[in-house]
């Protein structure tokens, strides 16, 4: 009985230390701007981790000013003919859709562009 709880108490503790590291797709608003050859979002940092509510100039800003910035670099842009494609965006607040893992944006899809 008592390997049957152990086993059984293993089994339920392997579960939420695993269900952690699963990442769910969010809405990130941020500036988008180029370093290096690679494509970064700048988020504010209530955003990080948990997404954004709503993308707009006004609330991107307030956030902003509250808590500060975080830069994360997206994961589509190690591929140079795509970053080009995204360099139009320079600098404008946009709203991408992903999973935030590895200390980058993956699986990352336009949104909008709210401009600059």
């Amino acid at each position: 009985m008592k390997k049957t709880a152990l086993a059984l108490l293993f089994l339920c503790l392997s579960n939420i230390t695993i269900s952690p590291a699963t990442a769910e797709t969010e809405n990130w608003c941020g500036k988008y701007f180029e370093e290096g050859e690679r494509g970064y979002i700048q988020l504010a940092r209530n955003d990080f981790g948990i997404g954004s509510s709503d993308c707009s100039h006004i609330g991107y800003n307030k956030r902003v000013s509250e808590n500060g910035t975080a830069n994360i670099e997206l994961e589509f842009t190690r591929n140079r003919s795509t970053i080009k494609k995204w360099r139009k965006f320079n600098n404008h607040l946009i709203e991408v859709r992903g999973k935030f893992a590895n200390g980058s944006i993956t699986g990352t899809r336009f949104i909008r562009d709210m401009g600059i």
